[in-house]
């Protein structure tokens, strides 16, 4: 059994497929890397936002605060510090807020979120680390710090402006008052109206930042489920792209399967009809699945007369009986593997042998799924066979015939002269003289047999022309015709209208066709109709002559030797007939065949090659 191919795929390299693999795999982890750092940056970006919302709540609120002090009337003012101490321990308030401080230049805590630290010097390197000494106040900078081990954090800083900016619209008084490090000027001005100033005295020159430290657990803790999420996604894609190479392999494998499939349905089909062996299968049910053309031609049923019946009430009886019957049909208990069979069946009024053989189709679970018979046509065996042992007898006949041809033609001589001697000296009209004649007709008889004998075993010689079958079959009913109508038989001559011209002796044809006509009138002693055919074979290389009769017939016993000599069933017939007339078709190069069933009638056929109008006889 031809296994079905696989796809081309399946045959590509292992470092191609690797190869393409890899390219998967690093599209989908440039793809996660890719939304983790988009993600880290977004989420650095909140960080940073966060820091400098502090630190502008920070510097924002003791600012109003101080503002808000003066509105007030207040004059006794605390230091600066004091203000953004208070925003600071508010704001602190934040669990994700681990430090926020003011620090100077030299790295004295001014303000704390833990207030036991005010007046401590932080290490100064951290605020030269994140050259804070180049940019404006506006600049914000930041780091990640902590160990593996340790608390990871986020830090921010910015320069601290304690100084701030002159108001608009505010009146100048007369008179001017410093008190606690406040300077207010009474009266418009478009100046400086009021600063802070550092507690230790003027010391504008001198430097503070704002330092935010921010608790990193969250945000270790989205960064790892969304480094969880590029895990699982990238998994998925992978999991999504082998499957769908899969997916892929599978349809591509299933439509090659099919491809495959659908080529070997159609090359069984094609095997099937072309095959010369007649094929006839039945389903589970008893049902006809399968009837190729050869069947159709064995045993002239179509494929539409018998698809979907049951054989019984399709085919003829020695066909169906090969068949289960119904106790059988689905299950197919008892049925026999396969068993061979040679019978004879009556097709188109013709008798034919068929080799059929039937077994019983079962798939790989030895389920039951109907029958299959096949049918061999042996029928042009047999006659072959049949023309053979006749080839063997005529053979022998032959040489017995040379044999006593040559033995009693010369001794008939003889007798013949001495006959005619005695004749003469009798008197006319004696018994003596009548005994002499009569002698002399026996021994002329007698040589006409041995005549006959001696065409069997020398060819005679033909006059080959070329000859119109049509012409000659209407001449040949016209010299019956009378003979027919006074037996009450209706003759039927049909002549094709393309019939081609064969190569033959016009007499000897003659002799043939007469012989047959005369043996069917003689076979319908009742009456009935005589049909006489004329038409060229299918590939045209010879013209095929039918005469039918509805006569007695013909015994199987007697149908095998119709062809020998001196056979006959006839009274008075002298059995040469046939005979000589096998002979002469013969020699022609053509065939003679005679089909008969007992009560139904006799079918003679004459196979003879059509003219070739380039050399005689058709050489194909």
């Amino acid at each position: 059994m031809k296994l079905l191919p696989r796809p081309r795929f399946f045959y590509v390299s292992p470092w191609l497929l690797a190869a393409a693999a890899g390219l998967l795999v690093v599209i989908v982890v440039t793809f996660a890397m890719s939304n983790i750092r988009r993600e880290k940056q977004l989420m650095t970006e909140a960080m940073i936002e966060k820091a400098a919302t502090l630190i502008r709540v920070v510097h924002s609120g003791a600012r109003a605060a101080y503002l808000l002090d003066v509105r007030r009337g207040i004059w006794n003012l605390d230091p600066w510090s004091e203000y953004v101490q208070r925003v600071i321990n508010h704001v602190a308030e934040d669990p994700v807020v681990l430090f926020l401080t003011v620090v100077d230049d030299r790295g004295k805590v001014i303000a704390h979120n833990n207030e036991k630290d005010i007046g401590k010097t932080l290490n100064i390197s951290l605020l030269s680390q994140l050259e804070l000494d180049h940019g404006g106040v506006s600049d914000l900078v930041y780091r990640f710090t902590g160990g593996k081990k340790g608390r990871r954090y986020f830090e921010a800083a910015r320069i601290f402006e304690p100084y701030r900016p002159a108001l608009q619209g505010v009146f100048r008084r007369s008179w001017k008052k410093q008190h606690g490090g406040i300077a207010f000027f009474g009266g418009l001005s478009s100046g400086q109206v009021f600063r802070f100033s550092p507690p230790d005295g003027p010391g504008l020159h001198r430097k503070y930042y704002v330092l935010v430290g921010l608790d990193m657990s969250g945000y270790d803790r989205s960064l790892k489920r969304l480094k969880l999420q590029a895990l699982i996604l990238s998994l998925a894609m992978l999991l999504v792209g082998v499957g769908g190479w899969l997916s892929l392999a599978a349809v591509q494998g299933y439509r090659v399967s099919q491809k495959t499939l659908g080529d070997i349905k159609a090359f069984t089909g094609i095997l099937i009809a072309k095959l010369p062996v007649g094929i006839i299968a039945t389903d589970r049910e008893g049902r006809v699945t399968t009837w190729n053309r050869a069947a159709s031609e064995m045993t002239g049923i179509t494929w539409k007369q018998a698809a979907g019946r049951l054989p019984q009430n399709v085919l003829p009886p020695e066909f169906a009986d090969f068949f289960s019957g119904a106790e059988l049909r689905g299950s197919g208990e008892g049925l026999p593997e396969g068993w061979e069979k040679e019978i004879t069946v009556a097709v188109a009024g013709r008798k034919e042998f068929f080799l059929c053989y039937i077994m019983a189709v079962r798939d790989n679970e030895s389920k039951y799924m109907g029958q299959v018979l096949l049918l061999s046509n042996l029928t042009e065996l047999k006659s072959l066979e049949k023309k053979m042992r006749e080839n063997e007898r005529l053979a022998a006949v032959g040489r017995m015939a040379a044999g006593v041809a040559h033995e009693v033609r010369n001794p008939l001589s003889s007798i013949k002269g001495l006959a005619l001697l005695l004749k003469g000296k009798f008197a006319d009209g004696s018994r003596e003289d009548e005994t002499a004649g009569l002698l002399i007709q026996e021994v002329e008889r007698m040589n006409r047999t041995v005549s006959e004998l001696l065409s069997f075993t020398r060819p005679a010689p033909l006059d080959v022309r070329r000859t119109d079958l049509g012409e000659l079959l209407a001449e040949e009913v016209r010299l019956v015709s009378s003979d027919a109508q006074s037996a009450d038989i209706e003759l039927r001559l049909q002549v094709a209208d393309d019939l081609q011209p064969v190569a033959a002796d016009r007499d000897r044809l003659n002799q043939v066709f007469i012989n047959i006509l005369l043996n069917a009138l003689q076979s319908m002693e009742k009456g009935g109709t005589l049909w006489m055919t004329a038409e060229n074979s299918p590939n045209e290389a010879t013209v095929i002559v039918t005469v039918r009769d509805t006569g007695c017939g013909i015994t199987e016993e007697n149908l095998s030797q119709v062809f020998y000599p001196y056979f006959t069933t006839k009274p008075g017939g002298t059995g040469i007939g046939l005979a000589i007339s096998q002979k002469i078709i013969s020699d022609h190069g053509g065939t003679i065949r005679i089909d008969s069933i007992e009560g139904q009638g006799t079918t003679v056929t004459v196979e003879l090659p059509r003219y070739d109008e380039t050399g005689g006889e058709d050489a194909g």
